[in-house]
């Protein structure tokens, strides 16, 4: 975006900013819009742009996205719906029927997710870079504190190549709320002593590739005998080091999506040969076009913010905090903050004394919620880091459908 652009945006004061234009935010900036709110959406990216995500659906992904008028969208967009799983631990493997996912692209989803946003009015400033001024004062009377505005530093997002001297200059906008849905970098938050978050010392980082399918069952006969089984399964091979979800998606792709632990890339000194790491621990051995395949990577997956809320800036989704592996929960999480957030942002814009008490909802909110929700992630990732227990969790789960139908459910709906 130019600067030219960005001026232009600062020169009025919002009702709230929305940093991120990924599911929570581009959803928080939809339902914010038809709350009758004024609302800049600033993303950092130019679209159409991947991330790092499993892309599936689940059952409550999907009734929101219903809510909001875009399922409809997104299954004409050629998203794959998924029916059975493909779970394998090492050599033990099983295949079960699922509740219904829907595979589709983040490139695809968050495109038109904030195209719905453009059309119930909201602004949007793509290729942007946002940081929160530190400019609110600590300790201040809460009636003061109910008053202010805050700002929000702007500037065209610029690459690590670009040499300083040639970066354009930032701008200052000022809104009555500031929604962070930055996912897990959280970097607009400024400074972030201010926002400390936990870490899982032994997380592992997230890793995906997006790979064209007649390509991918040309170069690798494990993948053409994996994927030609069925074009409805989502397949999950882990081992001790990671795990690799595989799956068909919107466009003719295949998305490759992993979690793996640091130290095996850090030995492997390639992300694409920690992947094909765990695949061959799980028998597929034809991988050698995964080292030229283009790969996206994050920081450490499982990681918790400690404050989600401070003087008119709340934090969504991924922002909160993220407890691997892929389980589309993810998704279905950030959804659900928007509906909930949006009824505080009114509040607190349209009444402002009211500031202080919405900020309290919302922290009451994500404390009683968030654990709750990740619980079955984290269960599921304490399993993977132990194969010969998965393997017997797996042959149990097989011998009791109802106890797995229960667990699926879970986990996936």
């Amino acid at each position: 975006m130019s600067f030219s652009e960005i001026k232009r945006h600062c020169e009025r004061t919002w009702d709230t900013i929305i940093i991120g234009a990924g599911v929570a935010g581009s959803a928080a900036a939809i339902l914010a819009a038809k709350a009758g709110l004024e609302v800049l959406l600033v993303e950092a990216k130019r679209f159409p742009r991947e991330k790092v995500c499993g892309g599936c659906l689940n059952h409550r992904a999907q009734l929101s996205l219903q809510k909001l008028g875009l399922l409809d969208d997104i299954r004409n967009a050629g998203c794959i719906a998924l029916s059975e799983i493909h779970l394998q631990m090492e050599t033990a493997s099983y295949r079960w029927p699922i509740p219904n996912l829907l595979s589709v692209r983040r490139s695809t989803l968050d495109t038109l997710m904030v195209q719905r946003a453009i059309a119930s009015g909201v602004e949007f400033l793509e290729g942007t870079q946002a940081s929160i001024e530190a400019d609110a004062p600590q300790n201040s009377n809460p009636q003061k504190l109910n008053c202010l505005n805050r700002q929000v530093r702007l500037k065209p997002y610029q690459q690590a190549d670009i040499p300083v001297e040639s970066q354009e200059k930032s701008q200052l906008a000022s809104a009555r709320s500031i929604v962070v849905a930055a996912g897990l970098t959280r970097s607009p938050l400024k400074p972030i002593s201010q926002w400390p978050m936990w870490v899982d010392p032994k997380s592992r980082i997230g890793v995906q590739s997006i790979v064209d399918y007649h390509t991918l069952v040309c170069q690798s006969e494990d993948f053409r005998k994996l994927l030609d089984q069925s074009q409805a399964c989502l397949h999950m091979l882990a081992s001790k080091l990671g795990y690799v979800g595989i799956c068909l998606t919107d466009g003719g792709k295949v998305d490759l999506a992993a979690a793996i632990d640091p130290d095996l890339v850090s030995s492997t000194k390639s992300i694409p040969k920690a992947v094909s790491a765990v695949l061959r621990n799980c028998g597929l051995c034809s991988t050698e076009f995964l080292m030229g395949c283009e790969w996206l990577a994050t920081p450490a997956l499982t990681r918790t913010s400690s404050r989600v809320a401070n003087d008119g800036v709340f934090v969504v989704g991924d922002s909160l905090g993220y407890v691997e592996p892929f389980t589309g929960e993810g998704m279905s999480w950030a959804l659900e903050n928007a509906e909930i957030l949006t009824p505080l942002l009114k509040k607190a814009v349209r009444e402002p004394n009211q500031r202080i008490e919405a900020q309290n909802h919302w922290e009451s909110y994500v404390a009683s919620h968030r654990r709750v929700r990740q619980r079955v992630c984290r269960w599921v990732a304490k399993q993977a880091r132990n194969p010969s227990r998965a393997k017997w969790v797996l042959k149990t789960f097989d011998w009791i459908p109802p106890l797995r139908n229960r667990w699926m459910k879970d986990a996936v709906q």
